[in-house]
Formats: structure tokens, sequence, C-alpha cells
């Protein structure tokens, strides 16, 4: 997650970082193939780290290594997402309502600061993509991380890598979460913790709701 102390990564974790936001950015959809070469060419490293990265990545589900084919991004079915937001809808509204119990004017002032990117990028219509769905990844974990709750903030982060923000189908929502975040920034501004943790629950329901319809209509597998 973003903006926690700042400490000296690895060349894998490094790659590790690359390839995950690729993915969130839907820059590397369901079933991209993944070799080693390519990788270490792209990122100007050896195989060493590239093979550790997609080690990594394995374990937080979002590459699969597939007999006489190597690794692939995951292609995530109708099943696994509906499970994904069963826990989002249970652990993101109490780390928001958390939040507003516990965050400091700092983190306040960022999460306020974040929304104000985010709508402001969202409102251009020629805007791009990527930074869109960077911003609302932010906002999401400046609000997890100002619960205060270490654990709570590593269950959800691994839960995002569960079913990742597709750039092309969440474009077209932004102006929904524009509104949606704008609630429940006003009600953590306001240390509001029932009204934040509610805008969030009804937040999370409408991703899921789009998420649910983009499956579909790509034809993903619904067991």
């Amino acid at each position: 997650m973003a903006r926690k102390p700042a400490r000296t990564t690895t060349k894998a974790e490094e790659a590790f970082s690359v390839v995950r936001r690729k993915i969130e950015r839907g820059e590397l959809p369901g079933g991209a193939k993944l070799t080693l070469q390519s990788l270490s060419d792209e990122m100007q490293m050896s195989l060493t780290p590239i093979r550790e990265a997609l080690r990594m990545l394995q374990a937080h589900g979002l590459v699969e290594y597939r007999p006489h084919h190597g690794h692939v991004v995951t292609r995530y079915s109708i099943p696994r997402a509906e499970e994904i937001y069963l826990l989002r809808v249970t652990l993101e509204p109490l780390a928001t309502r958390l939040a507003a119990e516990n965050a400091t004017e700092a983190e306040l002032a960022e999460i306020r600061g974040l929304h104000e990117e985010f709508r402001a990028a969202a409102e251009k219509e020629d805007g791009a993509q990527g930074v869109i769905v960077d911003l609302n990844a932010l906002w999401h974990r400046a609000v997890y991380e100002a619960a205060h709750s270490s654990f709570l903030d590593d269950f959800i982060d691994r839960l995002w890598t569960g079913v990742p923000y597709q750039a092309i189908w969440f474009i077209h929502r932004r102006h929904r979460s524009v509104q949606d975040h704008a609630a429940v920034t006003e009600a953590l501004l306001a240390r509001q913790a029932d009204a934040a943790g509610c805008g969030m629950h009804d937040h999370i329901l409408q991703g899921k709701q789009a998420t649910i319809e983009h499956l579909k209509a790509i034809g993903a597998p619904e067991s």
C-alpha cells in the first residue's frame, strides 16, 4: 500500500510492484503471458529478481503457472469475484469507520486532497485512464491506512489483488465513483463513523455490480 514508511526495496519487490500496477491498470489483462526474458528486457533487470517477482505475484493470486504455457495473468471467475466482494463489503466499511475515529488531521487532509485530484482527473473527458485508476486506489488505501490497523490493512490489500481493477471498464463509472468518494470523504472529515462506513459499503456494492456485469460481458467462468 502507498504512503507507508519508506524502506529500501529489493529489485524483486520493484518488479513485483511494476507488474502489479500494470495488472491493476488493465494493461495486462487476464490470460496475458509473462516471460522471464521479456520482463527482464523491459525492466532492465537480471532474471533472478524477475523470477522472484513472479513467485510473489503467484502468491498474491495475480499470476498463475500453466504447464506448457508458462506464467500468465490470472483470469477471474464470477464466483471468485463474488467471494472477494463479500469480504470487501465487510472489511472496508469497518476500516472506514475506524478511520473516522482514528485518522490524524494530516491523514484526513491527505484523503481530501486525493479525492480532489481524483475528481479533477475524472472530470477530464480526455483524462488518462491509468491516472484515474491509480488515484482511485490511492484514495481507498489512504482511507484504510488511516484506520491504524496493520492487520486490517494487510487483509484489504490482499483482497484488492483478488479482482484487480480494469481501466477499460472502470473509466465508464468514474463519475459515480466521484460522488461516492465525496460522500465518504465528507463523513470522514466530520468524524461521522457510521455515515462513512455506510457510504463505503454502498460504494463497494456498486463496484461489485459493475465487476460482475463486466465479467459476464467478457465471458468469465461462472463456476
